[in-house]
């Protein structure tokens, strides 16, 4: 389940039970933004209770009211990635540290093959939940990821950034940085990898019938919400480019 690869890279491997919706898949990436923004006191109580006792006198609400605007944004907007057309993406890195290039801790998560389309697959039909407790799961079994997460770390940026194959010439809220290479052989490197088998069956009724494209099927269909899937990783590796967020999450320290 853990290994280090020859970059010196801990890889933490996540095995899926049956596809991802596109909507999961955000909601996964979500959930690990506001942990690791708490683990790494970046917020002072968790997102949730942040939520649910903000004060709209308290001084703190003003902090909080802007950390949600932004991370309702990158939601937003990475989920909209999934239906963009000739858009794959690939990778979606998490960075804390003053700049991209001086990271203090870094999380790079390889998406899985192929995603289900949101547009035609339903949440209680394929649930976020066991995919984030699997996620969680093994991150709370790597002893190094651990590690690293309890290590203090006063108050910075958090960079939300995409490896994808991009055909969109522009793209308002993804900055291109086409000359960015990820940190290697740092103590506070990791690359969770979500993998799935090919020959996951997929039972559910949320179509007449469903069926499984994989990495080399295209389909070509006149209304882009019927299509089945979103995702295929199909693009040769030289055609990835790293992408960058226009806002930075930015944590704040709590005010008595």
């Amino acid at each position: 389940m853990f290994s280090r690869d020859r970059k010196g890279e801990m890889e933490i491997d996540v095995m899926l039970d049956e596809p991802w919706t596109s909507d999961s898949c955000t909601k996964v990436v979500m959930e690990l933004i506001k942990y690791i923004l708490y683990q790494k006191q970046q917020i002072p109580l968790t997102y949730e209770a942040l939520e649910r006792f903000q004060n709209t006198t308290d001084r703190n609400a003003v902090s909080f009211k802007a950390l949600s605007s932004t991370l309702k944004n990158v939601e937003d907007h990475l989920s909209s990635q999934f239906f963009l057309k000739g858009c794959d993406m690939k990778e979606v890195a998490i960075i804390l540290g003053a700049t991209i290039l001086s990271p203090k801790f870094y999380i790079g998560i390889d998406l899985p093959s192929y995603v289900l389309n949101s547009k035609q697959h339903k949440e209680y039909q394929h649930s976020s939940r066991k995919p984030l407790l699997k996620l969680m799961r093994s991150m709370f079994e790597c002893d190094e990821f651990q590690k690293a997460m309890n290590a203090p770390l006063n108050i910075t940026n958090m960079f939300i950034m995409l490896k994808k194959s991009d055909n969109n010439l522009v793209s308002d809220f993804f900055l291109p940085k086409p000359q960015y290479v990820p940190p290697v052989q740092t103590t506070g490197c990791f690359k969770i990898k979500l993998c799935q088998s090919d020959q996951v069956e997929m039972q559910c009724n949320c179509r007449t019938l469903v069926k499984v494209y994989h990495d080399s099927c295209k389909t070509y269909l006149e209304n882009e919400d019927d299509v089945q899937y979103t995702q295929y990783n199909n693009s040769t590796q030289s055609s990835y480019r790293w992408y960058q967020s226009k806002q930075i999450i930015k944590g704040f320290k709590f005010y008595l």
